[in-house]
This record gives structure tokens, C-alpha cells and sequence, in this order.
């Protein structure tokens, strides 16, 4: 029990230095050949999990050359010309302009009804208000509206209004993201002085977020909220 228990732990540390190093995507995400070399990831970790007598080096070896390969894989098709366009598909345009392609979808082998459903899905329920979709190359469906069934935005209604950048976390359940903290060139002192004056203090904060601009967000543990701009 005790050997499996090593084993198993060998075996995950190896995985996931190994993912890291690969790069990390959600499953939906991946291209063809990143899903694959998963899939002999993970067949290949339990191996030596699940037969004691398997060596654990025997999957370290091939685990360690998949990475190698994807490594390489990825930077072939970022450096060398023509090898994207081999080892990776390229985004279909199924309806452009309007029109529905009937060669591409059954190139692609997509049916009109799982169309439909895609297009449903970014939230279009009429064919005619779609101007482009597109199959990327993780499989997803990009869906672009045609002009006149577009949602305005602010600066088409002519309002201004202004860039606050990025939210950072700064407390997560009463413990301080120094990282974060770094981000805004903030430090310590600057939290707890803030919190001082608001009244507040870090063990009772929930989620404290800052953004670029300064907006500060707290949600306390009882529920009540504090914005301070």
C-alpha cells in the first residue's frame, strides 16, 4: 500500500511539472495533437500506479519525450513557414456574408443543425442576423452578428467612460495576495492604512479586489460590501 502510495505521488509530480511546462489550456482549447499527447499522458502515468511491478522510470521516459516533442512541435510551427498549415487545421468559415457555405460545412463534416445550435449558443436565434461564422482551430464557433443586430456600445451612444485596467485581488478570504499588492505598487502599509480608514479589517474581508485605477472592491465575510472609487 505504502509503495503505491509513493508511486502515485512520483507519478503526479512528474505529470504535472511536466503540463506545466507544456503550457496550460482548458481541454477546449487544445489543438489535435496537444489533446493527444494528453491522452498518452494520462494512459501512460497510470501505468506504473496501477501494476506495482511496472518501473516508475519506464514512464518517466516516454512522459518526458512527449513533452520534448511538443516543445519542438511548438516551435516548428511558430518558426518554420508551411509547417502550421501541416501539423494544425485552420479556421473554417462556414457562413460569410450571410451566406451558408455547403462545401466548407461538409468539409468540416458539420451538420446544419449543429450550426444552428452553435449559433444559438452565442446567443442569435435567426440565421438571417448572422453575418460570419467561424470553426476555430480548437473547435470552438466564433459567431459575428451583422451590423444592424449588433448591441451598441458606449461609444456608439456616445458616452465616455473610463479605462480602470485590470482587477486584482488583494485579500482572498482574509489572506493578503502580496503578488497582487506588487501589481498596483502597493505595499502593507498602504492595505492596512486603507482598511483603517474604511473601518475594516483583513482577517474580517472575504474578497478585496484593486484595479488599476484605484477602484477598490471589499466584500466582508458577513456579506456587506464596501466600493470606494
Amino acid at each position: 500500500m505504502l509503495t503505491i502510495f509513493i508511486r502515485t505521488v512520483i507519478i503526479y509530480v512528474i505529470v504535472t511539472i511536466t503540463m506545466r511546462i507544456m503550457g496550460k489550456r482548458q481541454l477546449g482549447e487544445l489543438d489535435v495533437g496537444e489533446l493527444v499527447i494528453t491522452i498518452l499522458l494520462s494512459e501512460i502515468a497510470t501505468t506504473p500506479i496501477t501494476n506495482p511491478e511496472t518501473p516508475v522510470v519506464e514512464a518517466l521516459i516516454p512522459i518526458v519525450t512527449l513533452a520534448a516533442l511538443e516543445i519542438l512541435t511548438s516551435v516548428m510551427i511558430l518558426k518554420v513557414p508551411g509547417v502550421k498549415g501541416i501539423l494544425s487545421s485552420k479556421p473554417a468559415v462556414l457562413v460569410c456574408r450571410g451566406r451558408i457555405d455547403n462545401n466548407m460545412m461538409k468539409k468540416v463534416r458539420i451538420s446544419l443543425e449543429e450550426l444552428v445550435s452553435q449559433i444559438r449558443q452565442n446567443g442569435i436565434f435567426d440565421l438571417d442576423e448572422v453575418d460570419y461564422a467561424i470553426l476555430e482551430e480548437n473547435g470552438k464557433m466564433s459567431v459575428i452578428p451583422k451590423n444592424a443586430n449588433r448591441q451598441p456600445d458606449k461609444q456608439d451612444m456616445g458616452v465616455e467612460c473610463a479605462d480602470n485596467g485590470l482587477m486584482h485581488i488583494v485579500i482572498s478570504d482574509g489572506h493578503i495576495n502580496s503578488h497582487s499588492l506588487g501589481l498596483i505598487k502597493k505595499d502593507r502599509a498602504w492595505l492596512e492604512g486603507k482598511l483603517g480608514r474604511l473601518g475594516v479589517s483583513i482577517k474580517d474581508i472575504f474578497c478585496m479586489t484593486v484595479d488599476d485605477a484605484g477602484k477598490i472592491f471589499i466584500q466582508r465575510h458577513d456579506g456587506k460590501q464596501i466600493i470606494k472609487k
